[in-house]
């Protein structure tokens, strides 16, 4: 590039030691994009409710595009790390959706409509739960302090309120922590977990709303404990 006749010293090991990343897949990136993109040691954050926003382009763009809203399988086959980016909204009074009630739509790319936007680029929940955590560390460059459980990290995790691996799959949305712990304290408990745990609840009680596989096209349920 002109930049590197410029100044030799922006040679490729330094473009990767930016750790430059790119954000959202609305409609990116495109399939000729991602071997650069991976020369470059990039990495990417795709926003799960894109399924949902970037749909009714296609009416403009062709239908022949949907593959190019967030091609999360053909990004991670192509050697691209990819990370789980989510909108979650009405923390502050209480209620949200649970994340993975937002994620899970890059598993089943089934939108809110009940559309299938580019079935061919969902991924497993095993990968989906990899682009939350330990990609997920790398993306904001502390892959060495966060982003899984070892000796040396912090400990942080969740204890939901099911088993993320083995719920059926169109459960997964609502899957939600009922306990948080960050550097080794005790953030959130809820309240239907400290009876169990016996230890008292704390931090702010969501009612979590979700949807179901079947739920799509309906009315957003609004639950606590699910």
């Amino acid at each position: 590039s002109q930049v590197q006749k410029e100044d030799p010293a922006i040679d490729l090991n330094y473009i990767k030691s930016l750790r430059v990343t790119a954000d959202h897949c609305g409609f990116y990136p495109r399939d000729v994009q991602i071997p650069r993109m991976v020369k470059n040691g990039m990495i990417i954050s795709c926003d799960s409710m894109f399924v949902n926003r970037s749909a009714p382009w296609l009416d403009v763009y062709g239908k022949d595009k949907a593959n190019r809203i967030a091609p999360i399988a053909d990004m991670i086959k192509g050697g691209l790390m990819t990370t789980a980016e989510a909108e979650l909204s009405d923390v502050e009074t209480g209620t949200s959706e649970t994340l993975h009630a937002q994620l899970s739509h890059l598993i089943s790319r089934t939108n809110d409509r009940g559309e299938k936007i580019a079935p061919q680029e969902g991924v497993d929940r095993n990968t989906l739960m990899k682009m939350s955590t330990t990609w997920a560390s790398h993306y904001v460059i502390k892959e060495k302090e966060i982003g899984s459980l070892e000796p040396g990290k912090y400990a942080d995790f969740v204890v939901f309120n099911k088993d993320y691996f083995s719920v059926p799959e169109g459960e997964i949305g609502s899957v939600y922590p009922v306990m948080t712990v960050l550097g080794g304290k005790t953030i959130v408990l809820r309240d239907e977990y400290s009876k169990e745990s016996g230890m008292p609840a704390t931090g702010p009680q969501m009612k979590w709303k979700y949807k179901t596989e079947f739920d799509f096209g309906a009315p957003v349920k609004a639950e606590g404990a699910l």
